[in-house]
């Protein structure tokens, strides 16, 4: 991400918490949390012999947010993305940005996890009295461990942060006053790399 694109997201949410500190007085709060599917992409390919990589296990995100009026609100939230794994043997081979790899250890495991927390702005457009499209925009400060281990290799864990933009689009369907069902599909910049994440999520307005 670009510094300039950073500084115009802050500018952006922090104008939005302005209006939050506003509307203080009010009582649109809400909080919620969903589950689904996360995809973390490795740039892994080309793996033979015994080597498989995975790059899809499940994550979760909860929540709370304010509503400043029947279209903006803005967000809190604390998610786990899961991890994505690369296994193998010795002799097998795997490729990273073009440059080809050789595992030198039987039992060779590599597995990178992700989690983060953040802020964003929401945007809904009403389909209906009960329906709605979402769109989000935000900042995410993620944090990665890697670990690394093998039949001849000491266990090690590398441990990398950063905050980068994100971007979500959904659907929120409304049982009524205080209880709504989300659809979400975010996309996430974590160390250079996309991650996805496709959750289902409950919703409750105080």
């Amino acid at each position: 991400m670009t510094k300039k694109n950073l500084l115009m997201s802050i500018a952006a949410i922090g104008g939005l918490m302005g209006s939050l500190q506003a509307s203080a007085a009010d009582d649109n709060w809400y909080a919620g949390a969903s589950l689904g599917t996360t995809t973390i992409e490795t740039g892994v390919s080309n793996t033979t012999g015994t080597a498989q990589v995975d790059e899809d296990d499940s994550g979760f995100k909860v929540f709370f947010g304010k509503k400043i009026n029947k279209t903006i609100a803005v967000e809190g939230f604390y998610a786990d993305f899961g991890e994505a794994s690369l296994t193998g043997n010795n002799g097998d081979n795997f490729t990273i940005d073009n440059v080809v790899y050789v595992f030198t250890t039987n039992n060779a495991n590599i597995t990178s996890a992700a989690t983060g927390f953040g802020a964003n702005a929401k945007f809904s457009l009403a389909l209906g009295k009960s329906s709605s499209i979402v769109a989000q925009i935000g900042l995410l400060r993620w944090d990665t461990d890697t670990t690394v281990s093998g039949a001849s290799v000491t266990s090690t864990t590398l441990s990398d942060s950063g905050t980068d933009v994100f971007y979500g689009l959904g659907y929120q369907y409304s049982f009524n006053d205080s209880l709504a069902l989300t659809l979400d599909y975010d996309l996430y910049e974590i160390d250079d790399s996309d991650t996805e994440m496709f959750a289902l999520g409950v919703v409750y307005n105080f």
